[in-house]
């Protein structure tokens, strides 16, 4: 009996030192804490942003100067009060809708090889997904607690509901314009969400049609900026989601006059603007003047992901989660380091 107490007393101390040693480790991610560690912690840095990400399907910016503000007041608006470039770039890859779309909200490139999201199609598949453990704007967000929504017009995007079913609270998909604007501009004024994701496509609907700067692209494209003006009446119309809310407009590839393709190693449709406008952004201001140091301008050229970079439209996922204060998407390749700045 003499022997008992000492030797439970070792195992009682072998116990406490096992338990403490535990949770002193690091997460699943090289983190601190249970749970998931910094994932399941995440916490916007900046109170009450909110983020409206608005993709034009098809968007060659030649038809902003093609028709001038009378007719695309909306988006002219966007650039002469916000940060902005006409000279962005689609992914190296391909200019085609799902890959470059799910490049914009995962911040990597196509090619699952080279550490990509993997979506080389671009047609609803039910069968296929996303790479493995591929995260999103999404996931980000909603590990920090912030709601989510998402708008589209096409069908194929029921990908990113079955990738990232817990982390999109709304995934609405409507072909109808004229039912899809008006949800999403009621949702905005009501729930006013963290981050909100839009699709717009007439201008790819016409440009597969007629061609690219056809008059039935045009027209498209006047459609698409009346649909623009219809989401930042919301806005005009709150004067605390005007101090709060932070728009990026960009798109997943042009269109090149009197063509019905955009392949990828045409000027045309490899270049896209790329626009953030609100509280955040810098009226009037070039995103290659304010950011000389971390992108180059590409004038014509079509780089690949070596070397210095353009202004690309998988920016888009990292730099809403910078203004919505979060860190970055952690499998992202393109923008990690959030140092696109738009002031």
């Amino acid at each position: 009996m003499r022997r008992l107490f000492p030797l439970v007393s070792v195992g009682v101390f072998i116990a406490v030192v096992l338990v403490v040693a535990l949770t002193a480790l690091p997460g699943r991610n090289g983190s601190d804490g249970d749970d998931g560690g910094d994932r399941a912690k995440r916490e916007p840095a900046q109170v009450d942003r909110k983020v409206l990400a608005i993709s034009i399907d098809g968007f060659n910016p030649d038809a902003l100067t093609r028709l001038g503000p009378a007719k695309t007041p909306h988006i002219h608006r966007l650039i002469d009060e916000g940060a902005s470039t006409l000279n962005a770039r689609t992914a190296y890859e391909k200019n085609i809708t799902l890959p470059n779309h799910t490049g914009m909200v995962t911040g990597d490139p196509i090619a699952a090889d080279d550490g990509g999201h993997g979506v080389t199609w671009n047609v609803g598949d039910p069968s296929k997904s996303v790479a493995p453990d591929e995260e999103s704007m999404f996931t980000v967000a909603h590990e920090a607690g912030l709601s989510t929504g998402v708008f589209v017009t096409k069908q194929k995007f029921e990908l990113w509901q079955r990738a990232w079913e817990d982390d999109i609270d709304l995934y609405v998909p409507i072909d109808d314009h004229d039912q899809l604007v008006p949800a999403a501009a009621k949702d905005l004024a009501s729930e006013q969400r963290d981050l909100t994701f839009v699709h717009l496509s007439l201008p790819d609907v016409a440009g597969h049609k007629s061609g690219g700067m056809s008059p039935e692209y045009l027209e498209a494209v006047e459609e698409s900026d009346r649909q623009v003006g219809e989401l930042l009446d919301v806005v005009d119309g709150d004067a605390g989601l005007a101090k709060d809310l932070d728009v990026i407009l960009t798109a997943d590839h042009g269109f090149k006059p009197g063509v019905t393709n955009h392949s990828e190693k045409v000027y045309e449709n490899y270049r896209i603007p790329f626009v953030v406008w609100g509280p955040d952004a810098g009226a009037g201001k070039d995103l290659y003047e304010l950011n000389t140091d971390d992108y180059r301008d590409p004038g014509t050229g079509r780089p690949s992901y070596e070397g210095p970079q353009p202004v690309r439209n998988a920016d888009l996922g990292n730099l809403a989660l910078d203004l919505l204060g979060l860190g970055p998407i952690e499998t992202s390749d393109i923008g990690e380091d959030q140092t696109l700045d738009v002031s």
